[in-house]
């Protein structure tokens, strides 16, 4: 070796240029076919499902009721908002005429009973033939009056349940069509809100379930509960309809208007939830990836109840395992790892990094 070339190799040596034996141990070197990704160190947290969805109150019962048979409104016995019993009489519709009709009816039953009568009287001495008739004229006649009688009471509009009237949508004086609805009658206390739910949400609701419920004309908040689940989706809106029963002693909640509904379920405590997208699914298994030593480490998973974007993991990773989070679905078991950056799930349902 020169002097000159002594020289420059003792200056950079004693300004902290090492040869490649003189490296540090304990550093690891990256690969050069490292696969670049992101790591999560999981926590535990809470699984909470919570929702918040607009629905419209209606009446816990709701009932357009109607004129059967039509013809001529001859009076109308309530109006809007008055409260009725069930079996009370509401409005009559040509009960005049059916009354007449049921008078005639019967009139001619009792004539068909007392010929009857005397043609069993008669015994021997009257042929067969002419008891039979009677007997046939009588079955008739009574048939007769049950109709006539069928229809008088469907002249009469009745509530069918106890309930507030709504709507009259007659007047006296009027000719209602057959089957045309004539008055509404409500349920006012308790009210029902009715919901759509999507279908990665409903799994998670059923009845008895505790809720919130404010309207934008009222600041107070009331507790009601889900009282019933669609087992089927709305073939329109492919939303599920869910019902929620608000006692409404004041008759605050009114039909028609609009509410907002907020649920808070606990689904589990000190679970580990991570997002969905952190999983990777193979023909038949699905699971998460997770660094170890450097390393790409396939590890199945077990899930359980679905949180919006996030999932409940059973079985399969726990606390303070480091899961591969970004480039995931491209590794396989054993690739060698470059971890661009490292947080910690999940706060909030939100991963964490710097911290």
């Amino acid at each position: 070796m020169t002097p000159i070339a002594y020289i420059v190799f003792a200056t950079l040596t004693g300004c902290g240029w090492a040869t490649a034996d003189q490296a540090e141990p304990d550093r690891p070197i990256p690969s050069a076919n490292a696969t670049r990704v992101e790591v999560m160190v999981l926590e535990k947290s809470d699984a909470t499902l919570e929702l918040g969805l607009p629905g419209e109150i209606g009446g816990h019962r709701d009932a357009m009721l109607a004129a059967a048979n039509g013809g001529y409104v001859e009076k109308v016995l309530v109006g809007r908002g008055t409260e009725v019993k069930k079996g009370q009489t509401l409005i009559r519709v040509d009960a005049s005429l059916y009354s007449a009709q049921l008078e005639q009816a019967e009139a001619q039953l009792e004539q068909a009973d007392a010929e009857l009568q005397r043609a069993l009287t008669l015994g021997d001495l009257g042929s067969q033939s002419a008891l039979d008739a009677a007997r046939t004229r009588a079955r008739v006649a009574k048939a007769n009056a049950s109709q006539a009688r069928a229809r008088l009471s469907r002249a009469l509009v009745k509530a069918p349940f106890d309930g507030t009237i709504a709507d009259i949508m007659v007047e006296p004086g009027e000719a209602a069509a057959p089957g045309s609805p004539v008055a509404r009658l409500v349920i006012l206390d308790p009210v029902t809100v009715i919901l759509s739910v999507a279908d990665r949400d409903v799994v998670a609701l059923q009845p008895g379930i505790p809720v919130r419920v404010s309207t934008a004309a009222s600041s107070n908040q009331y507790d009601g509960e889900i009282s019933h689940v669609a087992p089927a989706a709305d073939v329109r809106t492919r939303t599920f309809p869910v019902e929620v029963s608000v006692a409404n002693p004041d008759h605050a909640l009114l039909p028609g208007m609009i509410a907002r509904v907020e649920v808070a379920l606990q689904l589990a405590d000190d679970a580990v939830v991570i997002p969905q997208d952190w999983l990777v699914t193979r023909r038949d298994r699905r699971g998460v990836f997770v660094e170890d030593d450097g390393f790409a480490r396939w590890q199945d998973v077990d899930l359980g109840d679905v949180i919006h974007d996030d999932v409940v993991v059973t079985s399969g990773i726990s606390v303070g395992d480091r899961v591969i989070t970004t480039g995931q679905q491209d590794l396989v078991e054993g690739d060698p790892l470059l971890v661009a950056r490292e947080g910690r799930c999940c706060s909030a349902g939100r991963p964490v990094y710097g911290e």
